[in-house]
C-alpha cells in the first residue's frame, strides 16, 4: 500500500482524516479543501475485474433496446451530445476512457469526426472490431493530434494526480476546443445521506480523488483552462419527464445532483 504525504493539488501536508474504511483513510486538505485517498491499495489489486469486457451487440444500443442498461446509456449520451450541438461544437472529438464505445458512436452519428482511447485493451479491440471506430491504448500525451473536444466521462476522479492529468488534455486541445466531462459530486444530496459509507453508489473503493463544486473549478483553472462552467444536466429517465426528472433538475441547478457535469475552455 502506497501512502500520499502532500495533498495532490496544493502539496499541502496539513489534512484530516474524514473517512476511515479497511485501513485506508480518505482525507480533506486543510488549506486548499481538495478531497483524496491518503493510502492507496496495490492497483494490479484493486483493479482486478474492473476492467473486464463483455462488449454489446449493436442493434441494442438504441431508444428501443430490450437491454434496459443499453436503453438508458443511448438516452444518456444523446443527452450529452445535445448540450455539444447547443454550443455549436463539432469537428474531431476525444473520447478519454471510452470504455464501450457507446458515446463514440453517438458523437459519429451526430457527425463527429470521433477517436477513443482506453486502458482496456478488450474495449479497444472490440470498438476497433465491432464498432469500426478509432481507438487505441496510447495515453492523451503520446497522441500527436489535437481536437476540437475532448470528452472526459467519470474517468477524472481515478487519477492520483488529476491537475497533472488535466495539463495534459489541455496540450491536447485546439484554440477553441472545449473539454467536456462528468464526475461524481462529494456534495450530491445521495452521498451525504448516505452517511458516507466506502461502498458503492458514486464513490467505490477504486477513486482517488474526490470533488466538490469548488474544488473541480479549482482543478481545471489550475491546469490551464481559463473558462470552466458547471453543466445543468439532469438526464431524463429513458427520455421520460416526470417527478424523478424534476428533483433532479432541482438538484442539479444547486449542484446536489449525484454528478457533476463540467464544460472548460483554453
Amino acid at each position: 500500500m502506497t501512502t500520499l504525504f502532500h495533498c495532490p493539488f496544493c502539496a499541502s501536508s496539513e489534512r484530516r482524516i474524514i473517512l476511515n474504511t479497511d485501513g485506508m483513510n480518505l482525507v480533506k486538505c486543510e488549506d486548499c479543501s481538495f478531497i483524496y485517498l491518503k493510502d492507496l491499495p496495490d492497483e494490479s489489486v484493486l483493479y482486478e475485474g474492473y476492467h473486464e469486457w463483455t462488449g454489446f451487440q449493436i442493434e441494442n444500443y438504441s431508444a428501443q433496446s430490450s437491454d434496459s442498461n443499453l436503453k438508458a446509456l443511448w438516452h444518456i449520451n444523446q443527452q450529452r451530445i445535445e448540450v455539444l450541438k447547443q454550443r455549436l461544437y463539432n469537428g474531431s472529438l476525444l473520447d478519454i476512457g471510452c470504455g464501450s464505445g457507446g458515446f463514440m458512436l453517438s458523437a459519429k452519428e451526430a457527425g463527429f469526426e470521433v477517436t477513443g482511447i482506453d486502458v482496456s485493451e478488450k474495449a479497444v479491440e472490440f470498438i476497433s472490431d465491432e464498432l469500426n471506430l478509432n481507438a487505441s491504448n496510447e495515453a492523451v500525451q503520446d497522441l500527436e493530434e489535437s481536437f476540437d473536444v475532448i470528452t472526459l466521462w467519470h474517468v477524472l476522479e481515478h487519477f492520483i494526480d488529476p491537475v497533472s492529468e488535466l495539463k495534459k488534455i489541455h496540450e491536447r486541445l485546439n484554440t477553441d476546443g472545449v473539454l467536456f466531462g462528468e464526475v461524481p459530486n462529494w456534495k450530491s444530496i445521495k452521498f451525504q445521506l448516505s452517511g458516507k459509507r466506502w461502498e458503492g453508489g458514486n464513490h467505490p473503493l477504486y477513486h482517488r480523488s474526490f470533488f466538490t463544486p469548488q474544488t473541480l473549478k479549482n482543478s481545471l483553472k489550475e491546469a490551464g483552462f481559463s473558462k470552466v462552467n458547471l453543466i445543468h444536466l439532469p438526464y431524463t429517465k429513458s427520455g421520460n419527464k416526470g417527478l424523478y426528472y424534476l428533483l433532479k433538475k432541482g438538484f442539479n441547478i444547486f449542484h446536489k445532483d449525484a454528478f457533476l457535469t463540467f464544460m472548460a475552455r483554453n
